[in-house]
């Protein structure tokens, strides 16, 4: 393994990352890391959330499972996931801040604007920041009647991880998301 990169995701904020093809980036973390993927040499080509379920018929991401874009191309395989708990990554997007307004602790910016200011830069405009896959988040769903809460199970002390390997030259976003003031620094290394 030749390490490319490593950083540190503070709570609360977001970074963008290239991930050249065949490159893995891998996230480490205590809490949930927003993630959202782009096309490096057309960023109008994004991660999808839709897409991805219906193409893996699910709304988990485990080891083997592929992120496609909204131009239905593979975008990133996930090649390796740390298990914590009954649940691994879901895929849809975030509910902090609506949940967080009804109890009156929102903060006053979370992960879609950590995003939108991480990947400015890259010409990305913040509209075009599709919904991310949430890893490390945990939720319990209702199998009948659709509705969702939060499960209060984390990830291990010192952090699990999940490894996702470009399929194509990818530009990665990823937020550090505040979890209501319980939320952790990431790490990130992107390896080949």
């Amino acid at each position: 393994m030749k390490v490319i990169s490593e950083s540190v995701i503070k709570s609360n904020t977001g970074k963008a990352f290239p991930v050249k093809k065949g490159q893995i980036i891998r996230v480490i973390g205590e809490s949930t890391a927003d993630y959202v993927v782009f096309n490096l040499h057309n960023v109008k080509e994004r991660f999808d959330q839709a897409r991805t379920k219906v193409d893996q018929g699910k709304i988990y991401v485990t080891t083997g499972d592929l992120l496609i874009s909204k131009y239905n191309n593979v975008m990133c395989s996930t090649s390796f996931y740390k298990k914590w708990g009954e649940e691994i990554f879901k895929i849809y997007g975030g509910v902090w801040k609506r949940l967080g307004r009804k109890r009156g602790v929102a903060p006053k910016h979370g992960c879609w604007e950590n995003l939108a200011k991480a990947l400015k830069p890259h010409g990305v405009e913040k509209e075009d920041v599709p919904s991310p896959l949430n890893i490390f988040q945990t939720m319990v769903i209702n199998a009948k009647t659709g509705s969702m809460r939060y499960a209060m199970t984390r990830p291990r002390l010192g952090g699990d991880m999940m490894d996702l390997r470009g399929e194509m030259d990818c530009l990665v976003g990823i937020s550090a998301c505040p979890e209501g003031g319980r939320g952790k620094d990431l790490r990130i290394m992107i390896y080949k």
